[in-house]
């Protein structure tokens, strides 16, 4: 019988932040600069409500909103997430 011995694993958050920002970047640039309240939603792990509470109230984030009549809202990305990732930074506790 052989012994076997516990391996803590611990991740690399330099690696993982460079990778996630090199993938977000070429989303964006595929995008055309225009991201969805899915997309945001997806990409900072918040449903619906709680985007439209924290972020889409904020004077800064409607400033870049865009729709087509009553359609679909959009929002220039390059504008917007620099802006909620902000808000999250220095206004969150």
């Amino acid at each position: 019988m052989s012994a076997t011995e516990l391996v803590e694993v611990k991740p690399n958050n330099d690696a993982l932040d460079a990778k996630y920002t090199e993938i977000f970047k070429k989303h964006v640039t595929l995008r055309k600069k225009l991201v969805t309240m899915e997309q945001l939603s997806e990409m900072y792990s918040m449903k619906r409500d709680a985007l439209e509470e924290a972020f889409f109230s904020d004077p800064r984030v409607k400033l870049y909103e865009r729709r087509r009549g009553r359609g679909k809202r959009y929002w220039i990305a390059e504008k917007v997430i620099p802006i909620m990732d902000e808000i999250i930074e220095y206004e969150w506790q």
